[in-house]
This record gives C-alpha cells, structure tokens and sequence, in this order.
C-alpha cells in the first residue's frame, strides 16, 4: 500500500477510531492521492471529469478548448500542437522518465536485482506483448481494422498502480515493484511500436542529433557534474530532437530515466568520517565567536560557516539522486500530468449507435479481447513456462493467484492505448470504436483484477504465500505449540495440555 505523510497517517489513524467515515477513507481512499509514488486517485477523477463534460450539453466547447493550437517556435524550427496533443507529447514522457527512475532502482538495488527475479516480468511482459497482438489480428487481419494491432500492446501503470492501493497492508511489496517492472517492459514494447510501425516518416538527422545529446548526459554522469542544470537542459534538447525526428518522446523519457544515478556520492560509512574535521572546524569556529575581540568574532562567524556548507554537501551528498528525482517529480506526475493527460485524452461522447457499432466491430471486439484475455495469458502464460524452463522463478512472498491478478491488471489499457488508436484512426469512426473499447476493458479489467487480487491474498494467508518471506516457517520446522499463561500461576501449560 502507498505511505501516507507521517503526520497526515496519524491525523487520520486517530479519526478512524471513531468515525466509520474517516477509517474507509484511511484503509481505502487516501493512498490514491497521498504517496510518495505514483497515486491514481486525481487520474481517476480526471477521467471521470472528462467522459462527464463530452456526455453534456457543453460538449462541443469541452472538445474544441483541447484542440486549440499552441506553438512553440525558435528560428526556422516549430513545435505547432493543439493543447491535447502537448498533453502527449509534453506531459506523458516526464511520466515515462519517472518510471524509468523507478524501475533502475529496483533493478540495481531492489528486489528485482537477482537475474532469476528480473527475468520472471521481463518474460511476462514479452507474453503481455504477443499474444494481445495475435488476438487482435485473429479479428481483424486483413480487414479495415489491421492497422490498429497497437492499441492492445500496452498497459496503463498509473490507474494498475491505483488499484494496487486498494488491496490494503497485506498485499506484498513485490507485487507493486513487479508491475513497475512488467509495464516498463511493457512501455518500451509499446513506445517501440509507435516509433516503428506507426511512425513512416522518421527524420534521421534530428534522430542522431538526439542521440548525441543523450549520449552527453551519460558524459556528464561519468565526469560527475553535479549541477542539475545541464542534465536539465539536454534532456529538453533529447525531448526536442525525438520531436524533430517524428519519434515519440515518451521513448526518450524511459531512456533519460535509465541514467539518473542510483548510488549516492558519499556513502553512510564514508559520511561518518568525512564529517569529523568539519565539525572540529565548526566547535572551534564557536568558541571563536564567544570572544571578545571583533575581529575574532567576524573570523569565527565565517569560519562557521564555512564548516557548515561543508556539512550541508556532505548531507545533500549521502542522497541518491534518483531518490531525489522521484521526490520532486511524482507528486507533478500525479497531480499534474496525468490528470491533465486525462482530461484531454478520456473523454468519449458514448451514445447508442456508438454502443451498437462497437459490439459488432472487429477492431472494438479485437481489443476487448486482446486486453482481457490477451494480457492475462500473455503474463501468466509466459512466466509460467520460463519458471518451468528455469529461465525465471516465482518471487517469494506471492502465488500464482496474485501473479493471475497481475495479469488482468494489465488488461487496463488506457494512456498509450488511446494515443495509439489516434495514431492509427486519427479522426474516423474507427477510432471512436477503438476508444470505447479500451474504456470498457480498462473498466471490466480493474474491476477483475482487484477481486482476484483480494481473493489471491486471502488464499496467501491460509497458505503463507502473501507473508513476510522472513518471518515464514522453515521447511520441514514444526510449529510450536501455542502456550497460555495460566492465572494466578507462575507457570505455562499448553493450550492442548488438560489444565
């Protein structure tokens, strides 16, 4: 479950005690808006806002305010979008860089940092990819619709993520830090598609232009430039060369996320000695400034704080600078990009005839199916097989059940799933399909997907699945019987024992 602020966790922790409202707010609602990841609570909204304002009487000028142009223009070079199209191009690939970030730790120091465990979603995800793509095309090969084999490919962390928080304080860490894995996988696979089957026209200069920028920023990291300026400064020049070139910046987002340090400058061990003279410095510089002589004083008051920014550097540099990065940009990310990705991207006139056409389309059933059942079995079915072939291994502290759920989470095709149907329908009536179809399977797939993660967890807790791989039994161990305090004795007995 996402950490709720200390001081926000105990504020409501009290009110839950007595209010049935503020304890369903506290185990259910308030992870979705108060995380230090990723939270879903505001993207849900957003979406909900969204499909609201396109199904009322407003509609039309809902729609054209996100259509409105906006240029961005520097010499002979332009960027011309409307305002949903920045949303895409702007807002989504500081999302996929957060994933990135998250991603690397997990796999240089977390719980994906073993081969065999890495491997499990990296397997799952080639499965996600695959086998939707077949179905969709098992509907729809060679017909109108061929073009839109992408919209399955992908699936929606953020709204995975949200409903990951429901599950409450049993659900295993790996799990989350799984998806994470599974949809950067998944993401890549996805951008991948857009950048290679859905984009013709690539431009090759601007493509290598990016690629040296992006090739300086892993120049800096090895020179050890600690200044946040210029990695800052050439990521917006990756950003606008992959715009140049025609490919879809999100890829460059999931890359720059891959360079951001995982291992802080100056370790806890080396802190503890490199702090010792400074503040040998600092004691000094104190008694300096009790004295009575002025000269004295001013050269003590600079002495301190000399010692002092030496203190503060060494402190700011026992941070990770991923650590760093994700603190500033998650809470943009869930308050600001997604949301605002959303309420350009999620709103769907649903109307009758709309519902009518989709149930007999190809490219709507092909979709449906290739999120619900694709995705799970795609997941399931290849992690099991690299499991059986010894290429990966179950994680501990889960079951095939939660692993199940994983799956059918993955079925939530949602941001990229909806640009891609832009980018293979852009403004027919196939599109409008492809879009109802996506928000109907994200719907069915996260409403599935929590009641079977709810189900593998209570099975987890009979079998000791979902426990803390720490505290579980040892193989072969029998388990000691449980002892009562008999009252008014200095004795125990066992609760088996006749008193």
């Amino acid at each position: 479950m996402p950490k709720i602020p200390p001081r926000l966790h105990g504020k409501l922790r009290a009110r839950a005690h007595y209010s049935r409202f503020a304890h369903h707010y506290f185990q259910n609602i308030a992870p979705l808006f108060f995380a230090p990841e990723v939270a879903g609570g505001p993207l849900l909204i957003a979406t909900a806002v969204a499909i609201l304002a396109m199904n009322s009487p407003w509609a039309e000028a809902y729609a054209a305010f996100w259509q409105t142009p906006l240029a961005l223009s520097f010499g002979g070079a332009e960027l011309r979008y409307s305002l949903a199209e920045w949303a895409n191009e702007a807002l989504l690939p500081i999302f996929f860089f957060g994933i990135g970030v998250e991603v690397k730790r997990e796999l240089t120091k977390g719980l994906l940092s073993e081969r065999a465990t890495a491997a499990f979603p990296f397997f799952g995800a080639v499965g996600g990819l695959l086998v939707p793509v077949l179905i969709y095309l098992a509907f729809n090969l060679g017909g109108e619709g061929q073009g839109g084999w992408g919209i399955p490919v992908t699936m929606d962390t953020a709204f995975a993520l949200g409903i990951l928080g429901f599950a409450g304080h049993s659900m295993p860490r790996i799990l989350r830090v799984l998806l994470m894995a599974f949809s950067a996988v998944d993401d890549v696979g996805g951008l991948l598609v857009i950048a290679f089957a859905y984009t013709p026209d690539v431009q090759f200069w601007p493509l290598l232009g990016a690629l040296l920028a992006y090739g300086a920023v892993l120049g800096l990291i090895r020179t050890g430039v600690i200044s946040s300026v210029p990695y800052v400064l050439l990521g917006l020049v990756v950003w606008f060369l992959m715009q140049q070139a025609h490919v879809h910046a999100t890829l460059a987002g999931v890359a720059l996320g891959f360079l951001v340090p995982t291992v802080p400058r100056v370790s806890s061990g080396s802190f503890a000695h490199k702090v010792r003279h400074p503040l040998r410095l600092f004691r000094r510089a104190r008694r300096q400034m009790e004295s009575d002589s002025q000269e004295r004083k001013q050269e003590g008051h600079e002495d301190a704080a000399r010692a002092l920014g030496t203190l503060s550097e060494l402190s700011d540099a026992t941070y990770e600078a991923a650590e760093r990065v994700l603190a500033i940009a998650n809470p943009w990310i869930t308050f600001v990009v997604l949301p605002l990705f959303a309420l350009s991207n999620a709103g769907i006139a649903i109307s009758p005839d709309l519902l009518r056409d989709a149930v007999a389309s190809p490219v709507a059933l092909g979709i449906v199916a290739g999120l619900l059942l694709g995705k799970p079995v795609g997941f399931l079915g290849a992690t099991w097989l690299a499991c059986r072939a010894g290429l990966a291994r179950l994680p501990e502290a889960t079951s095939w059940g939660m692993i199940a759920a994983l799956g059918i989470l993955a079925g939530i095709g949602f941001t990229v799933s909806l640009f891609i149907s832009h980018l293979a329908f852009g403004g027919t009536r196939h599109e409008e399909l492809a879009r109802i179809a996506v928000l109907a399977s994200s719907v069915v797939a996260g409403l599935l997907g929590y009641v079977t993660l709810r189900w593998a967890l209570a099975s987890g807790k009979d079998t000791g699945a979902g426990e803390n791989p720490d505290r579980a039994e040892e193989p072969g161990r029998a388990k000691a019987p449980r002892r009562r305090r008999v009252r008014g004795a200095g004795t125990q007995q066992n609760e088996h024992t006749p008193g």
